[in-house]
């Protein structure tokens, strides 16, 4: 489930970093633990279901869906 969640938030937001990728499905009221959101989310760009990429003008990290050719 979480996962379908997560993917629906980029397909919605966009690009979003983890932090905020979390509360906004808290504030959503999907009850998120963060070490399972961790992983979770890490898995995911393992499997490339998620691309993780710099930006570099704030200095973090950013999650998207992939993007196609």
């Amino acid at each position: 489930m979480l996962r379908e969640e997560i993917v629906k938030v980029l397909r919605e937001k966009g690009p979003m970093t983890s932090t905020e990728l979390m509360e906004y499905l808290m504030a959503q009221g999907l009850e998120v633990k963060p070490l399972e959101f961790r992983e979770v989310l890490a898995e995911m760009v393992r499997k490339g279901e998620v691309e993780k990429f710099p930006v570099y003008e704030e200095k973090k990290f950013k999650f998207r869906l992939p993007q196609r050719a």
